[in-house]
C-alpha cells in the first residue's frame, strides 16, 4: 500500500471511526466461529444477506463469532447500521483501527490474532470458498471448514441461461460449476439451503458432509394484527436486480402478466422494489407499474397491499422474497420455481402457477385482488407456511454443522 493510500485511511478513520461502540468479550469457554462474506451483510437489501445476518445472529447465542468483509480493507460509512446491527447481537465485525503509536492495525492484523483460536470458519458463498480455502487450510489447520453455498448458482444460470442465451454468462457458469461440483468436495461441511439442493448435490459429495441450513424467517405479526382484505389495494415485487432472475421476472410481468389483468382490473397498481435496476427497467415507469428503487422500510408495503407476487422463470435456492411477505402474514403469488424448497402448498399457503403460465399467473392476480375468501385462507395460513424457516426448526441442523 502507498504512502497515498495510507494516509487517506488513516484521515478516513480519524474522521468517521469508530462504526460501533460496543465492546464484546469473546468468552474462552465458547468455540469460535468466523464468518467471512464478500460484504458486511445488508439485511435489507438482498436475501442472502439476511439470511447470513439471522445465522449469525443465533450462532453468537452459543459461539464465539466474528464475521469478516474479504473485499474492503476498510469497511465505509455506508455499512455502520450493518454493523451496529450484528454488535447488538454480539457479533464482533472486522474493522481497522488506529492502534498505539498511531498505527492502524488492518486486516492482516484481525486474522493473525485469530487463527490460533479458530474452531470453525464459515465461507459465505463460492467466491469466498474459493479464495481461502488453502489459505485456512494451512494457516488454521485445527479449523472445520464450512462451505455456505447461499444457492447452487450454476444451476440458476444453466436455467437461465435455457431461456436466454448470454455468452459471458456462459464462461461464468463453468467457473462457478468447478467450484459447486468439484472443489467443495474439499470443505468439512457443506451448507444447502433446502433439502432439494441437499438430494441435488449427493451426485458430487458424501452426503454425510451436507446440512440443509435454509433462510430464517420467524413471524413478525399475527394474522388479526395486519389491515383486513377491504382495506388494500395493489401488489408488489421485490428484489434487488443484481439477480438475472429478477430482471427477467419484471420484464414478464410488464410484457406479459399486468397487460392480462389490466383487461380485468385496469386501476391495479404494481409496484417494483429493488435496487440497481438497468435502464430498460427503468424505462418501464407509470403510473400502474412504479419502478421504486431501494425502498428504506417496506414494512408499509406488507400492510396496504393484496399480495407479493414472484414470476420467477428460472432460478435456484430458496426465495427470500417469499419468507419476508409469510413474515407479515401476506400472500404470495409465485410460479413452480418460485416456489421449489419453500414447502407451499398452492391454494393453501401460495398461489402457485407454471414458470411460463402467464395467464394462469394473471388469474392468480386478479382472484388475489377480488376474492376475500382466497385472500383470508392464505394470509391466516402464513405461520404454517413459515414455519420450516424458524430457528425453531432448524437449530438441531445447525447445531450438527457446527458438531
Amino acid at each position: 500500500m502507498g504512502i497515498k493510500r495510507k494516509i487517506k485511511n488513516y484521515i478516513y478513520l480519524k474522521r468517521h471511526y469508530p462504526l460501533s461502540v460496543k465492546n464484546i468479550t469473546p468468552d474462552p469457554n465458547k468455540k469460535t466461529v468466523l464468518i467471512v462474506d464478500s460484504q458486511i451483510p445488508t439485511f435489507d437489501k438482498d436475501s442472502a444477506s439476511n439470511r447470513i445476518t439471522e445465522i449469525a445472529k443465533f450462532l453468537a447465542k452459543h459461539y464465539n463469532v466474528y464475521l469478516m468483509d474479504w473485499r474492503k480493507a476498510i469497511p465505509k460509512l455506508e455499512s455502520k447500521k450493518y454493523i451496529q446491527n450484528l454488535n447488538d447481537h454480539n457479533v464482533m465485525v472486522y474493522t481497522p483501527f488506529i492502534g498505539e503509536y498511531g498505527i492502524m492495525k488492518g486486516k492482516k492484523h484481525f486474522i493473525n490474532n485469530l487463527l490460533p483460536k479458530l474452531d470453525f470458519v464459515w465461507c459465505h458463498r463460492p467466491e469466498l470458498f474459493e479464495h481461502y480455502l488453502d489459505f485456512f487450510r494451512k494457516k488454521a489447520p485445527q479449523a472445520k471448514i464450512v462451505y455456505d453455498m447461499v444457492d447452487i448458482h450454476y444451476l440458476r444460470m444453466e436455467r437461465g441461461l435455457e431461456i436466454k442465451y448470454d455468452k459471458n454468462r456462459a464462461k461464468e457458469l463453468v467457473y462457478y460449476k468447478h467450484i459447486e461440483t468439484e472443489l467443495c468436495k474439499q470443505a468439512d461441511k457443506i451448507a444447502v439451503i433446502s433439502d432439494k439442493e441437499k438430494e441435488f448435490m449427493t451426485a458430487f459429495v458424501d452426503p454425510s458432509k451436507l446440512f440443509t441450513v435454509s433462510n430464517v424467517h420467524n413471524l413478525k405479526v399475527k394474522p388479526e394484527d395486519m389491515p383486513p382484505f377491504e382495506k388494500r389495494e395493489g401488489i408488489f415485487f421485490i428484489g434487488t436486480f443484481l439477480h438475472d432472475p429478477n430482471v427477467d421476472a419484471v420484464e414478464i410481468l410488464y410484457h406479459h402478466i399486468m397487460p392480462l389483468v389490466w383487461k380485468v382490473l385496469p386501476k391495479l397498481k404494481i409496484t417494483i422494489i429493488g435496487p440497481e435496476a438497468p435502464e430498460a427497467i427503468e424505462k418501464m415507469n407509470s403510473e400502474r407499474f412504479e419502478i421504486a428503487g431501494f425502498v428504506e422500510d417496506i414494512i408499509p408495503y406488507y400492510k396496504k397491499c393484496f399480495a407479493s407476487v414472484s414470476p420467477l422463470r428460472f432460478g435456484a435456492g430458496v426465495k427470500g422474497k417469499i419468507g419476508q411477505a409469510l413474515e407479515y402474514t401476506l400472500p404470495v403469488l409465485t410460479t413452480e420455481i418460485g416456489a421449489e424448497g419453500m414447502f407451499l402448498e398452492n391454494r393453501v399457503t401460495a398461489l402457485i402457477s407454471g414458470n411460463e403460465d402467464y395467464q394462469k399467473f394473471a388469474d392468480n392476480i386478479i382472484e388475489i385482488c377480488s376474492n376475500e375468501s382466497t385472500w383470508n385462507t392464505l394470509h391466516n395460513n402464513s405461520e404454517k407456511a413459515i414455519y420450516p424457516f424458524s430457528i425453531e426448526a432448524q437449530k438441531e441442523e445447525i447445531f450438527e454443522l457446527l458438531k
